[in-house]
């Protein structure tokens, strides 16, 4: 297995794993999201912007997986201590290639990623139902900061 950056011509790839991405999320959370196709656009221009990128996870030179990073700011609150840091958008292993190590080497490949910027942290987010997600996000050293909590009115 490899991890190389994205350029435009692994954009294909990149949309049908975005497709399984939000086909699994949706039956995570039916209610709220659904299964769609990501904008091309989007993609292209991630892959060509200067703070963020793309990784893909490699093996036998097809794309398995991926992981969509980007350089942040915290908000310009009084409160809030300034930091410039990494979030990761998204990432996805294809079903068949799960529990292979090959998040893992994308989330590690994501630490570099950031420190070579000298920024201060990773961050993301995880559905509450992909139980999967957080236990690898666990094994990586990432820690719960904050809960988004939801009351339904209808």
């Amino acid at each position: 297995m490899q991890i190389i950056m994205a350029t435009r011509n692994e954009v294909p790839q990149i949309e049908i794993l975005y497709q399984e991405l939000f086909i699994e999320m949706s039956k995570l959370q039916p209610n709220y999201i659904q299964a769609a196709r990501q904008d091309v656009a989007f993609i292209r221009h991630t892959i060509q912007n200067q703070a963020s990128d793309i990784l893909l996870a490699k093996v036998h030179n097809e794309i398995v997986g991926f992981l969509l990073i980007q350089e942040m700011t915290t908000p310009p609150y009084a409160c809030i201590v300034k930091h410039k840091y990494a979030f990761i958008v998204d990432i996805i292993v294809g079903s068949q290639y799960q529990s292979q190590g090959i998040g893992s080497a994308l989330l590690s490949e994501a630490k570099k990623w950031a420190e070579n910027r000298q920024l201060d942290y990773l961050e993301l987010n995880v559905l509450a139902e992909n139980g999967g997600a957080f236990t690898l996000y666990e094994k990586q050293g990432f820690q719960v900061m904050n809960h988004t909590m939801r009351l339904e009115l209808a």
